[in-house]
This record gives C-alpha cells, sequence and structure tokens, in this order.
C-alpha cells in the first residue's frame, strides 16, 4: 500500500501518476518498484543497461496489470544522457521518478582500481541524479505535484575501505535528495533519500557478497514498500527496522570507530583482507 495518506489506489496515480520512471529498473529493488507502482495503476517507464532483462521485466508487469510499460536500454553514465532521458520523456507526464542505479560493482582498494572505473560511479551515481532530477523534477514543480526516491545506502554514512568512491557518491545522493526535500516541498513535490542496508538482489549476487555471511538481508520488495508508504513523509528513510537500530548504535561511536566497523563489515561480506602492506 502506497503512502498511508494515499486511502485509495486512485489516490497514489493522482499524486504521482499517470507516469513513473525507474532507473535502474530491470531486477531486484527497481524491478519491485515497479511491480508496485503498477498495481497502483500508474504507467512505468524502465531504464537500465541490460534490454533482455529490461524486456523480461516489462512483460511480466505487463501481464499482470493494466497499465503501459515502456523500456529503454541505456548507460546512465553516458554524457548524452540529458538529450536521451528528454528524448524518452517529451510526450510522458512524468509523476514519480525511482533513481536506483549505482551497484557497488564489487569491493576494492581506491588505488588498486582504475581511476576510469572510480568515475564511473561518480558519472553513475551523482551525474545521473543530477541530470533525471534537473530535468524532470522541474516539470514537477511546474505541475504542483510528483516524487522523487534516491536511492542510497548505509555505507554512505561513514565510509570505509574497499568503498571509498561507492560511499563517498552514495553519501551525495543523500545530501542531494535532502535539499531536493527542502526546496520542492512547498511546490507539492515530495522526495525522499532511501538508504537501503544489506539487500538480497541479483546486482548485489554479482558483486561477490558472501550472503551466507548476511544472516537475514532485506527482501527487495518489502523495501520498496516501506519507501512508497513513507514518501511524502520526510526527507530520509533508514530501510527496516533492524537497520535502523544498528544505524542508531552506531552514532553512540566516534567517527574513527565507524569507519573501521563498516570497513570490518565490507571485508567479512567480500572476503578481503585488512587493508595495508604485506607483512
Amino acid at each position: 500500500m502506497p503512502n498511508s495518506d494515499f486511502k485509495k489506489k486512485d489516490d497514489f496515480k493522482n499524486k504521482y501518476g499517470p507516469w513513473a520512471l525507474i532507473a535502474g529498473g530491470s531486477e531486484g529493488i527497481g524491478r519491485s518498484f515497479a511491480e508496485q507502482i503498477a498495481a497502483n495503476g500508474v504507467n512505468v517507464i524502465l531504464l537500465g543497461r541490460r534490454g533482455s532483462e529490461l524486456r523480461a521485466c516489462a512483460d511480466a508487469i505487463r501481464a499482470q496489470h493494466d497499465v503501459i510499460v515502456e523500456h529503454h536500454a541505456l548507460d546512465l553514465t553516458d554524457p548524452n544522457l540529458q538529450r536521451m532521458i528528454e528524448s524518452i520523456t517529451k510526450d510522458r507526464a512524468i509523476g514519480l521518478l525511482i533513481y536506483n542505479a549505482g551497484a557497488t560493482h564489487g569491493a576494492e582498494l581506491f588505488h588498486e582500481q582504475s581511476l576510469e572505473k572510480a568515475i564511473n560511479l561518480v558519472d553513475l551515481n551523482c551525474h545521473g541524479p543530477v541530470v533525471l532530477c534537473h530535468l524532470l523534477g522541474a516539470r514537477m514543480r511546474e505541475r504542483g505535484r510528483g516524487g522523487i526516491i534516491l536511492m542510497s545506502s548505509i555505507a554512505a554514512l561513514w565510509g570505509g575501505s574497499y568503498i571509498a568512491t561507492y560511499a563517498a557518491t552514495k553519501s551525495f545522493d543523500i545530501v542531494f535528495a535532502q535539499s531536493l526535500w527542502h526546496e520542492l516541498k512547498p511546490y507539492g513535490v515530495d522526495v525522499l533519500s532511501l538508504i537501503a542496508g544489506a539487500t538480497d538482489t541479483p546486482a548485489m549476487a554479482r558483486s561477490g557478497v558472501e550472503f551466507a555471511k548476511l544472516g537475514a538481508p532485506m527482501v527487495a520488495a518489502d523495501v520498496a514498500r516501506e519507501a512508497l508508504q513513507q514518501l511524502g513523509a520526510g526527507p530520509t528513510l533508514i530501510c527496516g527496522e533492524e537497520n535502523r537500530a544498528r544505524v542508531d548504535g552506531l552514532r553512540q561511536l566516534s567517527t574513527a570507530q565507524c569507519v573501521d566497523m563498516m570497513t570490518q563489515g565490507t571485508m567479512m561480506l567480500y572476503g578481503k583482507p585488512a587493508p595495508g602492506p604485506a607483512k
């Protein structure tokens, strides 16, 4: 069910329809967003790099819900992203933007990965949201309604070894969303920074996470559901009771301790050694 203020499907559609655009929408949390949004009668545009997965997701949603589903295979780090998004959305009233792209691409020490790979994450997690929010958010502000959800991570709250660029770019997304929340709230546009913990998704599996060490990761559908319920309730959501409790505990520690604990967690999940010269 959407935000508790929306008791009926029509209320959600009137506020956030008639179209939603989901960047990173072919699988995992993005696909769960697409399915739940479509269940509320809102048409969906899916963006992602892998055309076959996008097509399969679109076909599955069409089979279940009476909505229009479009899909476009594109690279969100493309320097021509603005032109591409303008072309895709020029005849579509986008009332809801979900920026879900930005996986970790694994865990590596900053100076043991290429500069190109680090810059790619900056483009994906910073340049991409800025482009889409500027273009689509302006239209929402003009219409006086809409919603934006930017996906971030608990890693962004402190950072750590092996995730330096990823954590820093996701921290950008938190502050960017919080700022837009304050700017756009008077215009009837809801903005949410969605801070997720470990979630069982195909992208996480591909990144090399050892799921057996996670205990009980969150389920993608639960993350999407909680975000849609809380959209409009405030600028930031740490998803999941256990994650909120974990963050509250970390906030009692020093910054150095938090960074160390984030590093220890990353080392455990990815089977990495302690950073530093070999002894």
